[in-house]
């Protein structure tokens, strides 16, 4: 979705100068006929790098805040239309606060909240609009909002905890990086200067490591400058479906990694299909809407041979264990849940337990990552001092 800079005027004369997201210039130029206004002019603004600039992109924890207080205010018997308003004022996040206040203008003209909410695809997740549908069809919009505010609040929470179990790897990994750079261009070059006044012959291992000194000492300048766009260009890669697809599959290969991988993504489909399941949805449709959710396109590939197998009168279980990423356990659960008429039920369980499983992946991954890192880091260092010390030990053993 690009982001159009627009000035627009209505019949009665007001010029509207604003800035909002759009699909196309086309859809723009609707969505404000639809608001009385006729567009003057409109282009499309070029977003600088998202790195450059404070995000204000909305988080799973700015979604569970939405759903909880959304839910609370319908609960409490206030109207759609003022509860909207009330939440939107509440928001501090500006993106969501915006587009929340074009919501309940959408709403106060007649428009469902599910249809208003469509405007904004980059804001409100497809998953949450069809829920939202759910609700306003089956008059439970308080419930479903509550079960959505839960979901997105376990997302958070298990998004967190992998990034914070990454973090310090992450750490470990630059300062090996940047202690080995210092000791390339500040410190070789100064013991590479004693050493060759002092004579002697040195062995391989300090002429190869002299060597490459020489040459980062030279060229620093160019290989920053050669690393920083191999990560803008491995960034931007990876943004694109191609790029998107080899990443998420490489996770479902790198050792540990694809442990973790695959649990978030088993208990992330248990949660979701239970609430699909538990507000009514059927099977296919529910699988439908869980084939955009899975957040790894090389699963989703293959849960679409899922999804294709259900809807051909293929059984739950059998069809997911054709996908060959799901554990036995969820299988076992989704069969035991088939013949029992409690799937939602066997499925919620299951994501508690997968839940727990992800901790313990977490904590096993960060386990072995941070000692191995830190024995890389002595090891690499431990390689530079020797190839430093001893040939000056050997030089002067030599002279004595």
């Amino acid at each position: 979705m690009a982001v159009y800079t627009f000035k627009a005027r209505s019949l009665e004369g007001r010029l509207w100068k604003d800035t909002i997201e759009a699909d196309s210039l086309e859809a723009l130029e609707y969505t404000l006929n639809e608001k009385g206004y006729f567009v003057l002019s409109a282009r499309e603004k070029k977003a600088p790098l998202s790195f450059l600039k404070p995000s204000d992109r909305v988080t799973k924890r700015d979604l569970a805040v939405f759903c909880r207080q959304l839910a609370v205010i319908i609960n409490a018997g206030v109207s759609i239309v003022e509860a909207v308003d009330i939440v939107g004022r509440q928001m501090s996040k500006k993106s969501l606060s915006q587009a929340l206040s074009a919501v309940w203008e959408d709403v106060q003209k007649g428009k469902l909240l599910s249809q208003a909410m469509a405007a904004f695809p980059s804001i409100f997740p497809e998953f949450l609009r069809n829920m939202i549908r759910v609700g306003e069809a089956s008059g439970t919009l308080d419930t479903i909002m509550n079960r959505m505010a839960d979901y997105y609040e376990n997302e958070d929470k298990i998004n967190r905890k992998v990034k914070t179990a990454m973090t310090y790897p992450m750490i470990l990994a630059v300062m090996t990086v940047a202690v080995v750079v210092l000791l390339m261009v500040l410190v070789l070059p100064t013991f590479s200067g004693i050493l060759t006044e002092m004579g002697g012959e040195m062995p391989g291992i300090t002429m190869v490591l002299m060597a490459i000194s020489d040459f980062m000492t030279r060229n620093i300048v160019v290989i920053l400058l050669l690393a920083a766009l191999v990560v803008l260009l491995l960034t931007a890669y990876g943004k694109t479906d191609s790029g998107r697809y080899r990443y998420d599959t490489l996770r479902l290969k790198l050792p540990m990694v694809s442990d973790l991988t695959v649990k978030v993504i088993t208990s992330r489909f248990a949660r979701s299909m239970a609430i699909l399941l538990r507000s009514g949805l059927n099977i296919i449709n529910a699988l439908t809407i869980m084939s955009t959710l899975i957040g790894n396109r090389n699963v989703e590939e293959k849960f679409q041979q899922c999804l294709d197998e259900v809807r051909a009168g293929r059984g739950i279980a059998y069809s997911l264990e054709r996908v060959g990423i799901f554990p036995p356990l969820l299988i076992h659960m989704v069969s035991v849940g088939e013949k029992t008429g409690e799937l939602d039920e066997m499925l919620l369980r299951t994501s508690g337990f997968f839940d727990d499983e992800v901790e313990a992946a977490i904590t096993k991954m960060t386990t072995m990552i941070e000692p191995l890192m830190i024995i890389i880091l002595a090891a690499v260092i431990a390689v530079i001092l020797l190839s430093i010390f001893l040939p000056m030990l050997e030089i002067m053993n030599a002279v004595s």
